[in-house]
C-alpha cells in the first residue's frame, strides 16, 4: 500500500514536471482581471508554435489570422487537437479582460459553433469552441459514432482539450494564463457542463448548464419511446398541428389557473392533472376532439417510458403544457441516429429500424453508451464534491415545457446532488437551478424565455455574490411584451393579485413550506 502511494506521488510529480516543460501555460503568470491586455506576438506567429507537447493533446494550429472589419480586432486561430477535435479560439489583440469562455455544442454536433461566442468576444473574453471530435450534422446520422475515439471524444474528452488548449493558445499570446474561466452551452452543450463540473472540476471556476440531454438516456430510451407512439408504422405523424393545438389548449383549460392566475403558462406541470381521455371523440365526431389513437399517444408521453413490468425507464416524462413542439419526426432522427451508429459496442445492420428496439432486453445493451456519454453513469448518483470543494459555481436552468429532455429529470439529478452534499442550503451556497415556465428545449415557447446568466455567474464566482433572481423575456417583432422573474428553485414567481401580469414587477418570490424530494426510482438509479 505504501508503494502505491508513492508511486502515485510520483506520477502526480512527473505530470506536473510535464506540464512545466511541455505546456505553454504552466510557467506564465496570471492575467490581472479587466486590465485590457495587448498580445505580446504577431497573431500570424501563433501558427508556426508548437503545441504537440501539451500532456494528453497534442495539437496542430493550422492557421492564425487577423479577421478584417471586426471591432475590436481579433486573432482567429484554427487547429486540431488529436485525433479529431477541431477548433476555433479568438483572442483580442489589445483589450483582453483576462478571462476564457467556451461554448457548448448540440444535438450530435460535428460543427465549430464559434459564432455563439460572439456575445463574450465584444465583452473582452478569448473565445473557443469546436466541433466535439468529428465532422457532423447536428442532428442527422451520427456516422462518425464507428469510430471509438470519436465515441470517447463525445463523451466528454473534447469539451475537457478544448479548454486546456485554449488556455495554453492564450497564455502564449499574452505570456500570461486566464485568470478566470467560464463556461455556457445548452441541450448537448448542458450536458457538457454537468460533465465538466463532474469529471473535469479544474476545468472552468463557473458553468452555466441549459436543459442537459443526457444522451445514453435520450437516444436509446425517451427519444425513442416518443416516437414509437407519435409516429405510425408507416412514418405518419399521429398527430398534426390542429390536433396538437386541440390538446394545447384543453391542458392549458384544466391547468392554466392553477397558479392563480390564467396567462398560458403552467408555472409548474406536475401539479396538472388533466386526462386526454375527456377530450376523446365520441361516435358523432365533435369538434375540437381527439381521435382514440391521440388519445393514446398523449398518455404514454405523460407517463413516460415503462417496460412490460411497469418500470420507469427514465426519471421523468413529457410536461404538460409542451404539446406545441411535439414532433415524431425530431424524435426519430435522434433516437434512430443515436440507435444505429451510437448506442450498442457493436453498431447493427444498416437496415436497423428504431422500431427494432425492445425496451425490455435492449436496456441492458446500452448501459456501457450511457456509462460513456451521461455526466451520471447508470446506477451511481452524481458526485460534483470536487468541484465544489474548489470554489467552483454552477447555474442550471431548464424549460418547464421542455418535450425533449425532461424537466423532471433534471430535478431528479438535482435533488440526488442535494441529498448526497450537505442538503438544499448547502448545495445553493455553489450550484443553483432556474426553471423557466413555459419554456421548450432551450428556447421558444409561448412565455418568458429569453435571459441572461452570464453575469450572474461571473459576479457568483469572482464576489461570491449569488444569484438572487433573473430576469426572463418573451418578445414579437422585436419588441418585449412580457417579462417574468426567475428564482433559484425550489422558490418560483408568484403574481402578487394586481397590476399587468405581463410585468415581472407585478411579480415576487414564493418558497414551498417544504422542500420536495423530487428523487425518483427507475431503472438506472443509483443502488
Amino acid at each position: 500500500m505504501l508503494f502505491s502511494y508513492f508511486k502515485g506521488v510520483a506520477s502526480v510529480a512527473f505530470a506536473l514536471l510535464a506540464a512545466i516543460m511541455f505546456n505553454p501555460a504552466a510557467a506564465q503568470s496570471v492575467a490581472k482581471l479587466d486590465s485590457a491586455i495587448t498580445a505580446t506576438m504577431d497573431c500570424a506567429a501563433l501558427v508556426k508554435t508548437d503545441f504537440t507537447h501539451i500532456p494528453g493533446a497534442p495539437t496542430s494550429i493550422l492557421e492564425s489570422t487577423i479577421i478584417d472589419g471586426h471591432n475590436p480586432p481579433v486573432c482567429a486561430v484554427k487547429g486540431v487537437i488529436q485525433p479529431n477535435i477541431q477548433f476555433e479560439i479568438r483572442l483580442p489583440l489589445n483589450d483582453w479582460n483576462g478571462r476564457y469562455f467556451q461554448t457548448g455544442c448540440g444535438g450530435f454536433c460535428g460543427q465549430i459553433r464559434i459564432s455563439h461566442c460572439s456575445d463574450m468576444l465584444a465583452n473582452g473574453f478569448v473565445v473557443g469552441a469546436h466541433n466535439m471530435g468529428h465532422v457532423g450534422h447536428f442532428i442527422k446520422d451520427p456516422v462518425w459514432g464507428s469510430d471509438a475515439a470519436a465515441r470517447v471524444d463525445y463523451g466528454g474528452r473534447s469539451t475537457h482539450l478544448m479548454s486546456v488548449v485554449a488556455k495554453a493558445v492564450a497564455t502564449r499570446f499574452y505570456e500570461k494564463s486566464p485568470a478566470k474561466s467560464y463556461y455556457r452551452g445548452c441541450s448537448t452543450g448542458g450536458r457538457e457542463g454537468l460533465t465538466l463540473a463532474q469529471r473535469y472540476p479544474e476545468d472552468f471556476d463557473g458553468i452555466v448548464a441549459g436543459d442537459p440531454a443526457f444522451a445514453g438516456r435520450l437516444g436509446a430510451i425517451a427519444n425513442n419511446w416518443d416516437a414509437k407512439f407519435l409516429l405510425r408504422d408507416d412514418g405518419s405523424e399521429v398527430f398534426d398541428k390542429p390536433a396538437l393545438s386541440v390538446l394545447h389548449q384543453a391542458v392549458l383549460q384544466a391547468c392554466d389557473a392553477i397558479d392563480g392566475v390564467k396567462d398560458g403558462i403552467l408555472m409548474d406541470p406536475r401539479q396538472c392533472d388533466f386526462d386526454p381521455a375527456s377530450i376523446q371523440c365520441d361516435d358523432n365526431t365533435r369538434a375540437g376532439c381527439l381521435s382514440a389513437e391521440q388519445v393514446h399517444t398523449a398518455k404514454m408521453l405523460y407517463q413516460g417510458p415503462f417496460n412490460s413490468k411497469g418500470i420507469a425507464l427514465m426519471p421523468g416524462a413529457t410536461p404538460y403544457g409542451s404539446e406545441p413542439s411535439w414532433s415524431g419526426a425530431g424524435r426519430r432522427t435522434l433516437a434512430e441516429g443515436y440507435l444505429r451508429f451510437l448506442a450498442f459496442e457493436t453498431n447493427p445492420p444498416a437496415d436497423y429500424n428504431y422500431r427494432s428496439f425492445n425496451f425490455d432486453t435492449d436496456i441492458a445493451k446500452v448501459e456501457k453508451s450511457a456509462k460513456m456519454y451521461d455526466p451520471v453513469a447508470p446506477y451511481e448518483d452524481p458526485d460534483l464534491s470536487a468541484f465544489a470543494s474548489r470554489g467552483g459555481k454552477l447555474i442550471v436552468y431548464h424549460g418547464w415545457a421542455d418535450a425533449g429532455v425532461s424537466p423532471m429529470a433534471m430535478l431528479d439529478y438535482y435533488a440526488r446532488v442535494t441529498h448526497n452534499q450537505g442538503g438544499l442550503d448547502a448545495v445553493q451556497n455553489w450550484f443553483r437551478v432556474f426553471m423557466v415556465p413555459g419554456m421548450f428545449h432551450c428556447r421558444g415557447g409561448n412565455a418568458p424565455n429569453t435571459f441572461n446568466f452570464m453575469p450572474h455567474i461571473i459576479e457568483w464566482a469572482e464576489k461570491g455574490s449569488a444569484p438572487q433572481s433573473v430576469l426572463a423575456t418573451q418578445s414579437e417583432n422585436n419588441t418585449v411584451v412580457r417579462t417574468r422573474p426567475l428564482y433559484p428553485y425550489p422558490s418560483y414567481a408568484e403574481y402578487k393579485g394586481k397590476g399587468d401580469v405581463n410585468s415581472a414587477e407585478n411579480w415576487h418570490k414564493a418558497t414551498p413550506t417544504s422542500v420536495p424530494d423530487d428523487r425518483r426510482s427507475w431503472i438506472w438509479e443509483a443502488k
